[in-house]
Formats: C-alpha cells, structure tokens, sequence
C-alpha cells in the first residue's frame, strides 16, 4: 500500500496490498495466462500516515497515493500486484524523496508485491458475472521481507470485459514487520516530529480489463 511510514504503506496498503500461502518465500508472478490485467489510470492504491510535531497536540492523518502499479487476476485465479514505491505522491517532493531513501530504499527493493489466490468458488462467481465478497490471505514482499497478510475484498464484474477489486477494510501494514522501522525513526527525526507512526492503513480501488486473445 502520503507521509510518515505510514508517510509510507499503506498495501500501504500496502500494499504495499497487499497481496497467497503463509510463508517467507519470495512471491513470484503467475506464468499462467492472464485472464484480467490492472488498468492503472482506472484505478488507485492509498495508504494513511499519521504525525504529531508536539507533545499532547492531536497527530495529523495524511492520504497518501501510488502512481504505478500493475498486476492482475490469471486464469487459475492468482492475484498479483506490484507496486512501483519510487512511484509514491505525498503531494510533497521531500518527503517523497525520504520515503523512496530513508525507508524503502527503492534502489535495492523497488517494488512492493502482494500474490493471493482467490478461491475456486469465488472466480466461478465473478466468472458468472455474479461478483463476490471474499477473505484471502497472502504474501506481502517488501523492503526484502515476506509476511502474511490478510484481506477483505469485494470483487464486482461491471461488464463482459471489466472487474472492479475494492478493499471493504484497510490493511494495516507495519514498518516493524519489515525491518524497516529504522527509516521510520530517522524520517521522524529529521521532520521535527514527536511522533510519527510505524503503521498505515492502506486501500485500493482496482479495475481490471480483460485481457484480449
């Protein structure tokens, strides 16, 4: 999955979600036939921070976006999403550049990847033109680090041709669960600030088009 660590993800919301198997394994895309690919400019990945520059003064949430990602739903009902992190909009050029170096260090790990799988029953659904809610679990890979993650999600078929993959609850993303919460600090030093959070929430809209033969 626009600010702290959560001026970072998200998927992020994390995400970066997100987004699958438990286990500390690389996750790898699918070399299955893509049956629905992420239209990007139809879609959004968000992830919420949150800092207090002062003791006692209420902290600050601030949604942040990613500008690439890209990923889909394969024939055998595998999830993939990659996010692009240099790809981070706060809306704040510095903070953006602190987020890519400070945190993620985006010229050793650039992406952000989350691999599930959707139920059998569930891709009959959206296959039947029906759409689902489902829970999945999966395997968040980020900054080096592989966790599980869980996700709940709404799968709507909107036409022949196009699905829209919603999240219907954040997916809380911890700096602490990818050995990165080091960056956090620094950043928090360098801010001025008196907090700033090592976790974020993170959602996404997704729409998928099908992918032409």
């Amino acid at each position: 999955m626009k600010t702290t660590f959560i001026k970072t993800i998200a998927i992020t919301t994390l995400f970066s979600t997100t987004l699958l198997v438990a286990c500390n394994t690389t996750p790898t895309v699918s070399t299955a036939p893509t049956a629905w690919n992420i239209t990007a400019d139809q879609s959004n990945i968000t992830f919420v921070t949150t800092k207090a520059g002062q003791p006692g003064v209420a902290g600050i949430a601030e949604t942040q976006t990613f500008k690439r990602f890209s990923g889909g739903l394969d024939t055998q009902g595998k999830i993939t999403l990659a996010i692009d992190l240099a790809s981070v909009d706060t809306g704040v050029e510095i903070r953006d550049e602190r987020l890519r170096t400070m945190l993620w260090n985006v010229k050793a790990t650039p992406q952000a990847v989350f691999v599930s799988q959707l139920p059998s029953d569930a891709l009959g659904r959206v296959n039947s033109n029906t759409g689902t809610t489902v829970d999945i679990e999966g395997q968040l890979q980020m900054a080096g680090q592989t966790k599980l993650v869980k996700a709940k999600l709404r799968v709507n078929r909107l036409n022949d041709d196009q699905l829209q993959v919603i999240t219907l609850a954040p997916i809380l993303v911890n700096a602490n669960d990818y050995g990165i919460r080091g960056g956090v600090e620094a950043m928090r030093d360098v801010m001025g600030l008196n907090f700033l959070s090592s976790s974020a929430p993170v959602s996404f809209a997704i729409q998928l088009s099908k992918k032409k033969s």
